[in-house]
Order: C-alpha cells, then structure tokens, then sequence
C-alpha cells in the first residue's frame, strides 16, 4: 500500500509540475521581478531621476486634467508619486468597467512618456496580459502547483539531508536533481503560501455561488460592503463646483493617522459627488482599505471607513501576504530570492525530466527539451532585451509602452527559436545565457551614456539607494548569467560526468 502510494504520489508530482510547468515559471519571474515594480517602474523613467517630490502630495492639477478629457466617468483617481516611484498616475474609471490612465509629472504635472516597467511584470504574473481568461489560467496553474507540492512532500523522504546536499559536478540528471531539491526545500514554506494565496485572492472569481446568492452576482457590490466604500445616490443635477482636493489634504491624513497616497472623486457629474482619501499598504500585512470621505462641492467631512469584519480581514491579510507590499525593503528582497529559488526549482525539475528520459528520447522529448531552452533561458534574454531597449528607444518616442513589450516578444521568439536549434547540438543553453549575461552586463553602461541622473556614478553620491540597487542587481544577475553560460560551455550537455568520461576514454 505505502508503494503504491508512492508510485502515485511521485508521478502526480511528476505530471501536475510538468504540464504547467512552463506557465508557471512564467508566473514565477513576473512575480519575483514585480516584488520591487514600483522601484522598476522609476527606473524606466529617467526624465524623474533627481526629483524631489512635495513635501504633500498634488491632487488638484491631476483631477482637472481628467475633468477636462473625461468630464462624465464613475470616479476620477489620482495616485501620488512616492519614494518608491516618483511619478503620479491618473486615472478615470468609466461604468462599463474600462478605464483610461496616464502619468504625470510630480512637480510640474506634465503628462510623461508611458513606460512597460515593473507593472508590465505585474500584469503578466497575474493575468499574463490576457484579462480574465489569463487570470483563470494562472488560477489553474496555482492549483496545480499545490497538487505538486503536496505530492512532492508525501513522496519526499529526505528533507533535512536534501537541504544540505548539491554536487554541481556530477552533472547531467544527477546534478538537476539536487538543484530541484535544495531549492524546493529551502522555499517549501514560502511556495506553499505564494501558490496558496495567489489563488485564494481571486476567490471570488473562481467559486461565485456565495456572491451570486447574496449578492446576485454583482461582486463589485459585495467589495463595495465589504470595504464599507461610501456612495451616495446621485441626485440627477450636476455638480456646480469642485471643492480643491489639495485643500482636504492635511485633515486626511490627520483623521487617517498616516500619510495620504491617494485620492478619488466619485460621481463627479452629479451633485451627490463625494472626495475620498486614503493612505498606502505599507503599515500592517492586510490590505489597507481606510478611507475618509467629503463632500465634493462644499468639502464637508462625512465619513471615515469602518474596520474590515474578520471575515473580510482574513482575505485582505491573505492578499497582502501575497503581495508583501509590508516589512519594506528588507522582506521585498527575501521575497525576491526566495522567487528566484522557485525559478530554480521549476526549471530543475522539467530538465530532470529530459535527463531521466534522455536514453529512451522521442518526439515528445525533444518537445519538452525545446520549451525548457526556450522558456527558461528564452525569458530572462527577453526581460533583459526589454530593458535594454528602455535605454536605446528614443524618448519622444508616442508609443514606448508599446515598443518596449513588442521587443520583449521579439526577442523571446528569437531567442526560443534560436535556442532550440542549437539544443540539438548542445548549445542551446550557452548561447541564450551567454547573451542574457552580455545585455545585462551591457545595462549599466547604457545608464551611463543615455540617464545623467540614472547611473551608478551619481546614484550612489546622492544615496539613491533604490535606483542603485537595480543597476547593482542587474550587474549580479549577469555575472550569475555570465557565470551559467561559461558552465554550459565547459561541459557536455545532459551526461554525466562518468559516462562523458568513458566516452573520452574510448576515443583515445
């Protein structure tokens, strides 16, 4: 009975990783890239590098620019630059569940550039850029990690020794699976809880019967609820003045007992508008969903959010421990690397699966061998290709989001098409993390030639801590990178160090 338990735990474990193995590194690199989005996001913007923010965040210019291109819309949202990410967004939200944004200047209020940066990345973790159809694969993907990482436990019968066990030299098979074990038991914790509470933030759009019964199946009214947001009806005259946000600032953070980082106003056409305020997620692991509220003509206060029922709390800390938008610098950086260790881990395992199936190859091999090159040296070229074009696109440039995501796609087709040709005579590996490493070796030198205030020689004089640390990570990443490609090119592909030994032998 304990075998064949076994047995089907291990090819469960096998399978479930496997199938979506891909998918999931995928969501694995967005997702460690966007723990410091905010951070990249400023570094895509060089024309912000330098500035000083206020000392009290600007609402009013924003909302009149919305007010004037977008007059009739449910909520007009501005969100304030910070030390995170310089710029100020602006938003309006429209009834058909669209929106239009734009970012502006902190300071002057000039519309800036848009830019892919780390929200690229973010989207891509949670929807692959594909709206709902994309969030439900990702959903799908999260269940089948926790499938294979039960399974992985049960059929796991040297935790600790495995913990302490990796022999690089032995290569082939040998080597793959002890990279597939440290790091699966060094982030076991933090895997099960990312891959749990990546599905559980979507709940509601995964198993709708409790909404749809009490709610009919409006989830934006549960939300509204939940979070006790503020509404008025509208009364069907239209709104004659606009009270200044700016104003109603220093009485919101007051009453919020922290600074304010955003402000909405909702209704905006109709004389029931009201102005809302609220503060970032930074205090405490659960969401923040605080809110005070005015009256949008004569700035009267009316209302400050109640706590979340427990409930509801419950979720928003589950969501936060996801998003980890707490603790800091220090806890994003141990979320990074323990990503990086999933990365690991996913690419580990599908290579252990070509190497142990390496004597008896097929079609269906030589498949799984050209996703792997593809996927997981495909992307960090195309990341790395993306940043660099971030540099190198000119920047007066109307469509550089656009331009930016368009060379990550190019470069991941030709680094994926690239790979697995030469895969097939081992050097597939080499030449994608050879050219990962020389781009982003590549990137601080660029830097230095196109950012004046972006580089490391004037980052680190000013103590621009967050800005140097991308350039410095970047630098890093590639000598890892650089350091990966020399060991591919030292070795035989997928053969272990004994039989490339005899092979040598024989020749002789």
């Amino acid at each position: 009975m304990k075998d064949t338990l076994s047995k089907s735990m291990a090819w469960l474990h096998t399978w479930s990783g496997l199938v979506v193995g891909w998918l999931l590194f995928v969501i694995f690199v967005g997702g460690t890239i966007a723990c410091f989005d905010k951070e990249l996001d400023d570094w895509a913007q060089p024309w912000l590098h330098g500035v000083e923010l206020p000392a009290q965040p600007r609402f009013d210019a924003a909302i009149a620019r919305t007010a004037a291109m977008h007059p009739v819309a449910h909520s007009w949202y501005v969100l304030a630059g910070n030390e995170r990410n310089r710029a100020t967004r602006n938003f309006a939200f429209f009834d058909d569940g669209s929106h239009w944004h734009e970012t502006l200047h902190p300071v002057t209020g000039e519309p800036l550039p848009d830019v892919a940066g780390g929200d690229f990345f973010f989207e891509l973790h949670y929807n692959l850029h594909a709206g709902n159809p994309g969030m439900y694969l990702v959903g799908l993907a999260g269940m089948m990690m926790l499938v294979a990482l039960v399974a992985g436990i049960i059929i796991h019968k040297r935790f600790f020794r495995d913990f302490f066990t990796f022999r690089p030299r032995a290569g082939g098979q040998r080597a793959w699976l002890d990279g597939h074990n440290l790091t699966g038991v060094l982030g076991l914790p933090f895997h099960l809880m990312i891959a749990y509470t990546g599905v559980a933030i979507f709940m509601f759009s995964y198993v709708t019967a409790g909404v749809d019964t009490a709610y009919e199946g409006d989830v934006f009214h549960y939300f509204d609820v939940a979070t006790d947001a503020y509404e008025r009806p509208e009364l069907g005259r239209p709104l004659e003045r606009l009270h200044s946000l700016d104003a109603l600032v220093a009485d919101a953070r007051q009453r919020l007992g922290r600074p304010v980082t955003w402000a909405s106003v909702h209704h905006p056409d109709d004389a029931s508008a009201i102005i809302s305020f609220g503060g970032d997620h930074s205090r405490r692991v659960a969401w923040n969903f605080e809110q005070v509220h005015y009256d949008a003509a004569t700035g009267e206060f009316l209302h400050h959010g109640r706590p979340d029922s427990a409930g509801y709390g419950a979720y928003t800390f589950l969501g936060g421990l996801h998003m980890a938008q707490f603790g800091g610098g220090t806890l994003r950086w141990l979320y990074f690397l323990l990503g990086l260790a999933g990365c690991v881990m996913l690419a580990s395992g599908m290579q252990v699966w070509v190497a142990k199936r390496q004597r008896n190859a097929g079609t269906g091999h030589a498949i799984v061998r050209a996703l792997n090159v593809g996927v997981v040296a495909g992307m960090p070229l195309a990341v790395a290709a993306m940043a660099v074009a971030n540099r190198l696109l000119p920047w007066e440039l109307g469509e550089r989001r656009a331009a930016e995501i368009a060379v990550f796609c190019l470069a991941w087709l030709v680094a994926a098409a690239w790979g697995a040709w030469r895969d097939r005579r081992g050097r597939g590996w080499r030449d994608l993390y050879a050219g990962t490493a020389a781009l982003l070796l590549a990137l601080p030198v660029l830097n230095l030639l196109t950012t004046p205030a972006g580089h490391l020689l004037a980052t680190l004089p000013r103590g621009d801590g967050a800005l140097a640390a991308v350039d410095l990570a970047v630098i890093a990443l590639g000598l890892a990178f650089a350091w990966l490609g020399r060991r591919q090119h030292l070795r035989l592909p997928d053969e272990p160090r004994e039989e490339a030994s005899t092979r040598r032998e024989a020749s002789a």
